[in-house]
């Protein structure tokens, strides 16, 4: 017979590993903070002064070291990107982004990771709690162990850097800025489009999203309403998004899009883009190197 206790904190244990990311993401950045992680930025700083290519780049070095070496690998790479969201004062932001995010994911593979996975890696299992028997209806293992926690964590740490890089792409370098690269690199101009209309429409989902949010409150939603709020916010921007999909359509009509043709603004690559890709290269060079001959422990080991 299972105690009033144990499911307690069984269930005190599934709402705070799941919803203390999510009050964490709003309260800290809410949807106008999502805005700001996602578009373009102005500004003269040595990361605008780059090259869109060489930006890519960077984005492929640290998801290739970061995803096939040791934790700690992605998590200096992670600290080595933080300082460079200071100029745009997006700290704060990136800050509250990275806890969720390093939460979130660790709580998420610790609670559905096989035994038989964890035990690949670890030599050793550690139970810290047992949950009650119907959780694994829910897909949930049933147990949770220090080796487990450990494991989502491990792979926060990776995901990590490439989440930060991938955001200092975002608001660095405008959408025509990287189509244009991914055009110049030979990728079909279907696939270079469907990015580009992607990053230029999240910050406007999220933009209409937080002008509907704050509608809704002064109407007369209170914070206990939050949810109910949310769901009807929904609705006007699922109304933008087909509204400006049509004019989107009805813009690469009027435009030829599709047809040869040059462009004035041509990518450019200076001296300081090729010294940092030979660097970025050296480096995912020498990591590779050093996680195959087992100087580094690579996936699925720590």
């Amino acid at each position: 017979m299972i105690s009033i206790v144990e499911q307690v904190v069984s269930w005190g244990l599934v709402i705070f590993g799941t919803f203390t990311p999510i009050y964490f993401l709003f309260k800290v950045l809410g949807f106008s903070g999502f805005q700001g992680l996602t578009s373009y930025i102005p500004g003269n700083t040595p990361l605008h002064r780059l090259s869109p290519m060489t930006k890519l780049v960077i984005l492929v070095g640290i998801t290739l070291t970061a995803s096939s070496s040791i934790c700690w690998v992605g998590a200096l790479e992670g600290l080595a990107l933080l300082p460079l969201f200071y100029p745009l004062k997006l700290v704060r932001k990136v800050a509250g982004f990275s806890f969720t995010q390093v939460v979130g994911m660790a709580w998420g593979f610790a609670v559905f990771t096989s035994p038989s996975v964890l035990s690949l890696i670890f030599h050793s299992y550690n139970v810290v709690w047992v949950f009650p028997s119907y959780f694994q209806y829910l897909g949930y293992v049933p147990e949770l162990s220090v080796q487990a926690l450990e494991y989502g964590f491990q792979t926060a740490m990776r995901v990590w850097a490439m989440l930060l890089a991938s955001s200092l792409l975002l608001v660095t370098t405008t959408p025509t800025d990287v189509m244009r690269t991914l055009e110049r690199l030979g990728l079909p101009e279907s696939l270079t489009l469907s990015i580009m209309v992607g990053m230029a429409f999240v910050p406007r989902v999220f933009s209409t999203m937080d002008e509907s949010y704050r509608l809704q409150q002064l109407r007369g939603e209170g914070i206990l309403n939050g949810v109910k709020t949310v769901y009807r916010s929904v609705i006007p921007v699922a109304i933008f998004l087909f509204r400006r999909a049509r004019i989107t359509g009805l813009s690469l009509e009027t435009r030829a899009f599709g047809k040869r043709r040059r462009r004035l603004g041509e990518v450019k690559i200076s001296r300081f883009d090729l010294e940092v890709m030979i660097a970025v290269f050296s480096f995912t060079m020498i990591d590779l190197v050093l996680v195959a001959i087992g100087v580094i422990p690579a996936i699925p080991f720590r």
